[in-house]
């Protein structure tokens, strides 16, 4: 009887640690300490900064950064990365119209930028000759911003009511622009080969580009719509990640060093 009751007594204990190994996602055993964090080249100094005050209460960021502005997305969706942050609301709604994602925005911006159009050739845009090349970003969401800002300096002039335009909605193009689509990452690099550029200021001053050299630049109203998210894949209980990295975000010393690299070309919105 000794025998059995010990038998017993460890076929009990083992079940109670085996039961302890399968504890749901989530619970205080199996909680994440690191959370990796997905990004563009363009945003690693200040996730960067903003890692210093991410990493304490034994968390720890690992920063992921994706060479192009597709696959951070692809990997929050797929599960490879818990949250990022490098893109806007209208591209994260336009990007799971188009890919069939379901990636939400956690709360409200945290920086904004602006776009501008530049040149190395001219110092004014009257100066622009007929058949001039304007190169602008090729993804939906910029390109919009692009051509917004030509309309808004007397260059083209849109079709009315479409909510992303492209060059076929260009109904007046009194210069006849050569408008050249480019990844928004290569357009300071080519700026020595075209006219005039449509680049955003956070691209313009990481390209060494002074963004107050811009020649026009779009309204405030306009650029408030664009503010850089956190984002996280909906039903994936993400929501503490996004938290502390909005908190670490939005600290004092990533507030001082915005005002201090990029001189006006970032906008904290906190």
């Amino acid at each position: 009887m000794k025998r059995i009751g010990t038998i017993v007594l460890t076929l009990i204990l083992a079940a109670a640690f085996a039961g302890c190994g399968n504890a749901p996602a989530g619970t205080a055993t199996e909680e994440k300490k690191t959370v990796v964090v997905g990004a563009s080249p363009i945003l690693k100094d200040i996730l960067t900064v903003a890692k210093e005050e991410f990493d304490k209460d034994g968390y720890s960021m690992d920063l992921k950064i994706f060479d192009d502005l597709v696959t951070p997305n692809i990997a929050l969706q797929e599960g490879s990365i818990d949250v990022n942050f490098f893109q806007h609301e209208p591209y994260l709604l336009q990007f799971n119209q188009n890919k069939g994602t379901t990636l939400v925005k956690y709360h409200e911006g945290i920086v904004k930028y602006y776009m501008g159009l530049f040149s190395k050739k001219f110092k004014n845009l009257n100066d622009l000759p007929e058949g001039a090349s304007v190169s602008i970003p090729n993804d939906p969401s910029n390109r919009t911003r692009a051509l917004k800002v030509l309309q808004t300096h007397g260059l083209i002039k849109l079709k009315e009511g479409v909510a992303l335009p492209t060059k076929l909605d260009i109904v007046e193009n009194n210069k006849k622009l050569n408008i050249i689509e480019t990844d928004v990452m290569k357009l300071v690099s080519s700026l020595d080969d075209v006219d005039l550029s449509a680049i955003n200021s956070f691209v313009a001053v990481q390209g060494n580009l002074d963004p107050k050299a811009a020649l026009a630049a779009e309204d405030k109203s306009e650029s408030d719509k664009f503010a850089l998210i956190i984002a996280i894949k909906k039903d994936q209980n993400n929501e503490k990640y996004a938290a502390r990295l909005e908190k670490a975000l939005k600290s004092e010393r990533v507030k001082q060093f915005l005002e201090t690299k990029y001189k006006g070309a970032v906008l904290p919105l906190f």
